[in-house]
């Protein structure tokens, strides 16, 4: 590998850091998805610690003229404190969305309100009193690269999806900024070749290099696990629209078509009954007649209500049976006597289940009615170590 070589790598991948940092950010600004955020930010200030690292390669200046002024010397490794911040927060979002554990919020937390600032502080601290700020450089490094080794053992141990990539990606970062330390620490104790005099930070752009290269294939691996799913949704929803459409051509078909021909039978029975002049058995026909309208005009109701998704509450439900239960008892003056505990308001229910649940709270009010000659119905619903 010669200087060469190595300069155009450093071109090479200085131009591919800011094309994904740009890429990113208006990936960004479509999806408003903060893992993107906190990576095209990372980026950001990577593109800004390389160029401030190589001022020979991209602007031509003497490297040890910038590597002493006072400038790089307060801002170097501020910046990396900042730069891994915002890859730990990348994690930390990203891996939430499959992982919630209490210990690694717990270590985010701690990182980023206590030990980050103390960092920093302790930086500038060792700055005022002349002394050695290096260690701090290496603990952000490896303080970053032990919360992606934590990840990484969880999304392997757990088979976390949509993350196998990204721990991947991890992995070659971890390698790339370990072979950087090393290098770095080989050059202070005097071991000096083409790679620790002049190019340490190579192995830590390799390893963002296939960091970012991985993170692109997880994202195109989740949307395209997104998109399945949202094929499969679209299918079942398909499927209960047809079932739904089965259910209520059946209901149609047996009980309020069944109700419409005996109302045309009588129809028919109440003309040919006027004609011949049996009044008195025509009135009680229009009755009947009377009667099963009524009936089909509650039954619509009630189908009408059941497909209703405003409607998918407990309560709501249990207002539509008190309605039915003083409208039911009125007709015969039966005081209807309604109390509710359910501890609560219970919403989503499915469908079948509200309107199963329904027709059996209307049946046996009405069998009540009908049947037990009673002067007061008490209709009482509740919970009990939650069975209805």
């Amino acid at each position: 590998m010669t200087d060469f070589s190595i300069e155009l790598f450093y071109l090479f991948f200085q131009g591919i850091l800011l094309f994904q940092t740009f890429f990113l950010g208006i990936l960004y600004f479509i999806t408003k998805r903060k893992d993107i955020l906190f990576y095209s930010i990372f980026l950001l200030l990577s593109v800004v610690y390389f160029f401030i690292n190589a001022p020979n390669t991209f602007f031509g200046l003497n490297d040890d003229a910038i590597f002493n002024s006072p400038l790089y010397l307060q801002g170097n490794i501020p910046l990396i404190i900042i730069t891994n911040l915002f890859y730990i927060l990348f994690l930390k979002v990203f891996f939430s969305e499959v992982y919630n554990s209490k210990v690694l919020n717990k270590i985010f937390h701690f990182i980023f309100f206590l030990l980050m600032p103390v960092l920093i502080a302790a930086f500038f601290l060792c700055r005022y009193f002349q002394i050695d700020t290096q260690p701090i450089f290496y603990f952000v490094n490896l303080l970053a690269a032990g919360v992606s080794i934590f990840i990484i053992i969880r999304v392997f141990r757990h088979r976390l999806p949509n993350t196998g990539w990204v721990a991947w990606g991890m992995v070659f970062n971890i390698v790339g900024t370990a072979l950087t330390i090393l290098m770095i620490v080989l050059e202070r104790k005097g071991i000096r070749n083409l790679i620790t005099l002049g190019y340490p930070l190579i192995f830590m752009r390799i390893g963002i290099l296939a960091d970012m290269f991985f993170y692109q294939v997880a994202l195109l691996q989740k949307w395209h696990n997104q998109e399945k799913q949202l094929a499969v949704e679209k299918l079942q929803s398909q499927l209960e629209v047809e079932k739904l459409r089965n259910k209520i051509s059946g209901e149609l078909h047996d009980d309020i078509g069944s109700t419409l021909s005996g109302i045309a039978m009588y129809s028919h029975m109440t003309d040919g009954l006027l004609q011949s002049g049996h009044y008195e058995k025509a009135r009680e026909s229009v009755q009947v007649i009377k009667k099963s309208a009524n009936e089909i005009v509650h039954k619509l109701g009630d189908m009408v209500w059941a497909i209703n998704p405003d409607k998918d509450s407990f309560a709501g439900m249990l207002e539509r049976i008190e309605r039915y239960g003083i409208e039911m008892c009125s007709a015969k003056n039966i005081v209807f006597n309604y109390s509710t505990n359910i501890g609560g308001t219970f919403k989503d229910l499915e469908m079948d289940v509200r309107q199963h649940l329904y027709l059996l709270m209307k049946e046996a009010i009405n069998n009540a009615v009908k049947h037990s000659e009673a002067t007061i119905i008490k209709f009482e619903t509740a919970f009990v170590k939650n069975i209805l």
